[in-house]
């Protein structure tokens, strides 16, 4: 039987950002990234110099032991796999056994690769240009925003039919740095059509 890589498995939680913004769910946190590589002292030459996630260390888990320890966390509906880059490991075993367990799933990934399986929700949330994220369908589309790169910015995006787009303010190290993403993440959504507004509210409400 294949392992997965896993960082984290946790909950129940609520959903913070995008589209699936209150959803009580599980998180699995899968380990490993094309944009970054999880160490600290990497992280400001990479594609996402922004990212606050860590992903680093793993766990090796066949889809049955991840069911299990999902079980024992509580009952929800509701799975979301990140990252790192999920779309590096996930695969219809995976995505099988967790429809079988009886949850839904929904899934954040960049965009540079294929979904190997059909589940419940994509957010698709983009590092790189338009031309490199071949995922062109999703449920929420969600920019990172001002993102370093100037070719990643909404407007280039009109290619990818979604039910539902989010311009999110990238929360900085630095207060004052925020709140100045802050601003012109409101002050860009003036000037666009179909785009809400998305805040990681999970570290307002103290949740992970």
């Amino acid at each position: 039987m294949r392992k997965y890589s896993v960082h984290k498995i946790f909950g129940a939680t609520i959903q913070g950002e995008g589209g699936m913004t209150g959803t009580v769910c599980h998180f699995i946190r899968l380990s490993g990234c094309n944009m970054w590589n999880g160490r600290p002292e990497t992280r400001s030459e990479s594609q996402c110099p922004f990212c606050d996630t860590d992903f680093f260390s793993h766990t090796m888990m066949e889809a049955s032991a991840i069911v299990d320890k999902l079980a024992s966390l509580g009952d929800v509906d509701w799975i979301t796999i990140s990252g790192g880059e999920p779309a590096l490991q996930v695969d219809t075993p995976l995505i099988e056994a967790l429809h079988d367990a009886g949850y839904k799933v929904a899934i954040e990934t960049n965009g540079t690769k294929e979904l190997k399986a059909q589940v419940d929700h994509v957010t698709l949330s983009p590092k790189l240009p338009a031309e490199r994220t071949v995922i062109t369908e999703c449920d929420s589309l969600k920019l990172l925003y001002p993102h370093p790169n100037p070719a990643v910015r909404p407007e280039n995006y009109s290619n990818i039919k979604a039910t539902t787009k989010y311009l999110q303010p990238i929360d900085a190290e630095d207060t004052e740095k925020t709140n100045d993403n802050i601003r012109l993440t409101l002050d860009k959504l003036y000037e666009l059509k179909d785009w809400r507004l998305s805040l990681q509210t999970h570290k307002k409400i103290g949740v992970e």
